[in-house]
């Protein structure tokens, strides 16, 4: 019994060591399971907050994308909002301190004008019971894509109903010089640092956008592109310097005793633009009730860089010198996929007169005409297009985009200096196809046609628009009241930038900035001749050095007038009574009063940016 009692006692001895063991080793299990609980949690609630902070950030900082090659803005902007929204400093390098969150950044402008700006972030979080396993931290990784539009649609004309008047498109050819007006077309432009015109190096393209209202076709199945004067053609004076013609006159003219028809002249070399004044304006009316010019000619013909004197007017007519003008339409369709891809309509290239570039005689100078479509009833000759027709059926469309709230539809146009020196004038038009038979292909018949008859070419509510840039040839020498565009009534509060390039020849200070919808008494800001005085000039936004209009020759308004939308705040205004917080706003048009002067070409760009949102 004794022998026996003792045996169970160490048999009961060494299951209680096992016991031991056992429960040590569960222990260590159990606080591995709860390490592993506590870190995979802290990994989980450190990568919503990464995700967070990431998606904030690209929000703030896309709208700080002006150009894709300078993301300096923007690089500031992202890292405030990381550090606002993590318990951890930011830093575009490699960081040493593990705490640190780096990121990467990369900005691009899609063929629809969509500004993206793309955010990518890693996180090494320090771990606590996995080190014990040898897990010291674990990388966290998130990235987000924030997009938004830089709704910068300039009216391409004072007018939509196809008069030309105070002013017209200009381009120069890609052999000229940027400080001749056209900041883009030129090979190597001069403005700027070598970085701002990087990406503006070799052919340039301006886009152009046509807006078809949403209910264009419960009245007309087909659209109708019409270009004034596409080709870079001069006519002769023929009257020793002088060019001589017979200008008819409006109804508005006879009816204040001027006389129907007279032989008036201009006088300029053959290389330079000749209106004809008609003395309408003299009558007092309002400028779109008479016709100011009877059109000559509208291009300059000018010698181009390497050509050994510089950019400039040349000795005599030199049609070498033309500048060649590609006009390409397109739309932009949607796949079944989500995919957006463009899809060509047209194409048609200006023809130069020097009888080399051109493929038979178009005769284009000074009319209206619409590639590859009807001719109007009195258009001298055909014009074909490359391919397709600037006249063509919406619903051969297929799948075009659409805005989903309104419906509009919307065309492009490429407008692009392919070759030569000169300065091209041109205007575009688009509209139903309601008038071959009606309204002429002559641009100064067409004028007094519209202007007795101002219902008599309608474009049925579209409107063409430059995208975010315009260039433009000022054609007078007063003062003109310019709208640039339609702001909606959801921006009140925001800030529009605006900004010229070449303003000099002829043009003068001030301009003046207002609204259609709000009397100037109410809101307005005017920008004289002393840029420290400037309305927009505050301790964080410094004007000294921003040029002056009329001494801007080849270099653009530096920095850009800030514009900031009226709104009403009742505190605010309360306390401060400024116009730009004491001014209910429920949409409108942004008007410049400006002073251009004669034949000087120069152009526009503007940037209101809209609400950004998450693509990915």
């Amino acid at each position: 019994m004794h022998i026996q009692t003792k045996q169970t006692k160490n048999h009961n001895d060494k299951e209680s060591g096992q016991s031991i063991v056992l429960i040590a080793l569960l222990i260590v299990g159990l606080l591995a399971f709860v390490g592993l609980a506590v870190d995979v949690g802290l990994i989980f609630a450190r990568s919503a907050e990464l995700n967070k902070a990431v998606d904030a950030a690209a929000l703030a900082a896309v709208t700080e994308v002006i150009e894709v090659t300078d993301l300096r803005a923007a690089e500031t902007k992202a890292a405030q909002f990381l550090n606002s929204n993590l318990p951890v400093s930011s830093s575009l390098t490699s960081a040493t301190d593990p705490a640190v969150v780096t990121f990467d950044q990369a900005a691009r402008v899609n063929d629809l004008g969509e500004v993206r700006y793309a955010v990518t972030a890693t996180w090494p979080i320090e771990l606590y019971f996995l080190k014990v396993i040898g897990l010291e931290d674990y990388m966290l990784r998130s990235n987000a894509t924030a997009a938004y539009f830089p709704i910068t649609d300039i009216y391409a004309s004072r007018r939509v109903d196809g008069a030309l008047t105070t002013s017209n498109q200009a381009v120069f050819g890609p052999n000229s010089c940027s400080y001749m007006g056209d900041p883009y077309s030129p090979l190597n432009p001069g403005w700027g640092t070598p970085e701002e015109r990087a990406e503006f190096l070799g052919l340039y393209t301006y886009r152009y956008r046509i807006l078809v209202p949403g209910d264009y076709m419960d009245r007309h199945s087909e659209l109708r592109v019409e270009l004034f004067d596409p080709d870079s053609i001069n006519k002769l004076n023929n009257n020793g310097n002088r060019y001589v013609d017979t200008v008819a006159h409006t109804e508005a003219w006879i009816a204040n005793g001027g006389e129907p028809v007279e032989t008036l002249a201009c006088r300029s070399a053959n290389i330079n633009p000749c209106l004809i004044d008609t003395s309408e304006t003299s009558i007092g009316l309002p400028l779109d009730s008479v016709n100011p010019w009877w059109f000559v000619r509208i291009d300059e013909n000018r010698r181009g860089n390497g050509s050994g004197t510089g950019c400039g007017g040349p000795g005599a007519y030199t049609p070498s010198f033309n500048t060649q003008t590609r006009y390409e339409l397109s739309y932009f369709a949607q796949n079944s996929d989500g995919t957006i891809v463009q899809i060509p309509i047209s194409r048609y290239t200006g023809q130069v007169g020097d009888g080399v570039r051109d493929n038979g005689e178009h005769q284009t100078d000074l009319q209206w005409v619409s590639p590859g479509a009807p001719q109007i009833y009195d258009q001298p000759a055909p014009v074909p297009a490359e391919f397709g027709s600037f006249q063509f059926n919406l619903n051969d469309l297929t799948s075009i985009l659409q805005d989903a709230e309104t419906g509009h539809m919307y065309i492009y146009l490429d407008v692009t200096a392919v070759s030569g020196a000169s300065e091209n004038g041109f205007e575009v038009w688009a509209g139903p196809p309601d008038y071959l038979n009606t309204i002429s292909s002559n641009v100064n018949t067409r004028n007094v046609q519209i202007v007795n008859n101002p219902s008599s070419h309608s474009s049925d509510g579209v409107a063409v628009f430059g995208m975010g840039n315009l260039p433009m040839n000022s054609n007078f020498t007063n003062p003109v009241n310019i709208p640039l565009i339609y702001v909606p009534p959801e921006y009140a509060g925001r800030n529009i930038f605006v900004t010229l390039f070449d303003s000099d020849s002829g043009a003068s200070p001030p301009i003046t900035f207002s609204y259609d919808s709000i009397a100037t008494s109410d809101w307005s800001m005017t920008f004289g001749n002393n840029p420290n005085t400037h309305p927009d000039r505050t301790p964080e936004y410094d004007t000294t050095g921003r040029c002056i209009i009329g001494s801007c020759q080849d270099s653009w308004v530096s920095p850009a007038y800030r514009l900031p939308v009226p709104t009403y705040d009742e505190a605010q205004c309360a306390a401060t009574g400024s116009q730009d917080v004491c001014t209910p706003f429920f949409g409108g048009r942004l008007v410049a009063n400006y002073r251009g002067g004669q034949d000087d070409t120069y152009g526009w760009s503007i940037r209101l940016a809209a609400p950004p949102y998450l693509v990915e």
